[in-house]
C-alpha cells in the first residue's frame, strides 16, 4: 500500500514538472518571439533613418549640383531696397542659379547669371519649344511647342527625361502658361473660342477650365505668390490695361495706379506686394516699371536707360531681376538687374533672338 501512495506521489510530481517545463519552453519561447520583434523593429528603423539620411544626402547633391532652386527660408521672400530682404548668405548656399529661356529657331536654352555660355537643353525634348515657366516649389518646368500646326503645353520635370503633354491640338492653341503657387495647376491662353481667354488646367492633365468669358482680348497672365489672384493684359476696357480676376473664377478689376503706357509681360514681385510690368513709352520704346498693389507707392521705373524691355523675371529671394532687351539687330538679348548694385547686365549677344527668361 505505501509502495502503491509512493509511486502516485512520484507520477504528480513528474507531470507537475513536465507541465511546468513546458509552460516554461512556452514563455521563453515568447520572449524570444518579442525580442526577435524588437529586432525586427528596431531594423527597420535603422533602414528607415539610413533612407532618411540618404534622402538628405542626394537633396543636398542635387541642390548643389541640380537645376533647381531651392528657397531655404521664408517662402515669401521680400522686394529689395527699403523693405528687409534676406541676407546674402542665404541664397548664397544655393547652387549659382541660372535662367532657362527661349532662343528663336533652337528651342530652350540656360546659360548662368554670371554670364556663362550658353547650352541647349535636351533638343528630343525641347525642339520648337517657347513661353518657358518654372513651377515654384517641384522645378517642374512648363513650356509650349507646336504639334498638329496648333501650340501645345508641355511639362517637363528637371531630369529632362520625359515630356507630359497637357493640352490637345484639336482643342485649340495653348500659349503663355503660368503655374500656380501650389504646383497643383497652371493658367494659359487659348484662342479655341476665337479670341484669347483664359484657362486653368491640372497640372496632371484633364479638361481645362475656362477662367474668362469677354469679347476683349485676355493674355499674358501671371499667378500672385499666394494663389489667390491672376493678373493679366486685356483691352476689355478698350485698350490694353491690366487687370486681375480671382484665381478660383469671377469678376475681373482693373488694377489702379498704372503709369501711363501700353502694358504687357507682368509678374508679381516675389513678396506678392507689387506688380513689374513693361510699359509702352513710344512706338517700340518700352520701360520696366514696379506697381505698388496696394497703392502706397507711386509707381517707379526700374529701367533708366532708353531702349526695348520686355519680359522681367524675378530671382527667386528677390535680389536680381532678368528680362528681354531689344539690341539694334532688332533680335532680343537677356539682361539682368542687380538691386544691389543698380546696374544692368547682358548676358547674351542677341545674335540670335532670346526672350522669356526664367530661373531654372
Amino acid at each position: 500500500m505505501k509502495t502503491l501512495i509512493l509511486t502516485c506521489l512520484l507520477l504528480s510530481v513528474s507531470v507537475s514538472a513536465g507541465a511546468f517545463a513546458q509552460a516554461r519552453g512556452r514563455e521563453e519561447k515568447k520572449q524570444e518571439e518579442k525580442k526577435e520583434e524588437k529586432k525586427e523593429s528596431r531594423t527597420r528603423e535603422e533602414t528607415k533613418n539610413r533612407d532618411d539620411r540618404n534622402d538628405r544626402r542626394d537633396s543636398d547633391r542635387d541642390r548643389d549640383q541640380g537645376r533647381d532652386i531651392i528657397i531655404l527660408t521664408d517662402p515669401f521672400p521680400r522686394w529689395p531696397g527699403p523693405f528687409p530682404r534676406w541676407p546674402d548668405r542665404d541664397y548664397g548656399r544655393l547652387r549659382m542659379p541660372r535662367l532657362t529661356f527661349a532662343r528663336d529657331g533652337v528651342g530652350l536654352c540656360a546659360i548662368g547669371e554670371g554670364g556663362e555660355a550658353s547650352e541647349v537643353l535636351r533638343r528630343n525634348i525641347t525642339v520648337g519649344a517657347q513661353s518657358p515657366a518654372r513651377a515654384p516649389r517641384k522645378g517642374r518646368l512648363a513650356y509650349v511647342a507646336p504639334v498638329a500646326n496648333q501650340l501645345t503645353l508641355f511639362t517637363v520635370g528637371e531630369n529632362l527625361t520625359r515630356s507630359h503633354q497637357l493640352t490637345n491640338p484639336k482643342w485649340g492653341d495653348a500659349d503663355l502658361p503660368a503655374w500656380a503657387p501650389d504646383d497643383n495647376s497652371l493658367v494659359f491662353v487659348s484662342h479655341r473660342d476665337n479670341n484669347n481667354e483664359l484657362y486653368v488646367i491640372e497640372a496632371g492633365g484633364g479638361t481645362p477650365r475656362r477662367l474668362t468669358q469677354h469679347l476683349g482680348n485676355d493674355t499674358q497672365p501671371t499667378w500672385s505668390p499666394r494663389g489667390g489672384w491672376i493678373v493679366f493684359v486685356s483691352d476689355r476696357g478698350g485698350q490694353p490695361a491690366l487687370w486681375r480676376i480671382p484665381a478660383k473664377g469671377g469678376d475681373a478689376i482693373a488694377l489702379e495706379g498704372c503709369p501711363v503706357g501700353l502694358p504687357s509681360d507682368p509678374t508679381f514681385s516675389p513678396d506678392g506686394r507689387f506688380i513689374v510690368a513693361s510699359f509702352e513709352d513710344a512706338p517700340g520704346k518700352r520701360h520696366l516699371w514696379k506697381i505698388d498693389l496696394n497703392m502706397k507707392e507711386e509707381p517707379r521705373r526700374l529701367t533708366s536707360e532708353p531702349g526695348d524691355y520686355h519680359h522681367p523675371a524675378f530671382r527667386p529671394d528677390g535680389g536680381k531681376l532678368a528680362m528681354s532687351v531689344r539690341t539694334q539687330s532688332g533680335n532680343f538679348a537677356l539682361a539682368l538687374l542687380d538691386f544691389s548694385a543698380n546696374g544692368l547686365q547682358q548676358l547674351t549677344s542677341g545674335t540670335l533672338s532670346d526672350h522669356r527668361p526664367v530661373w531654372w
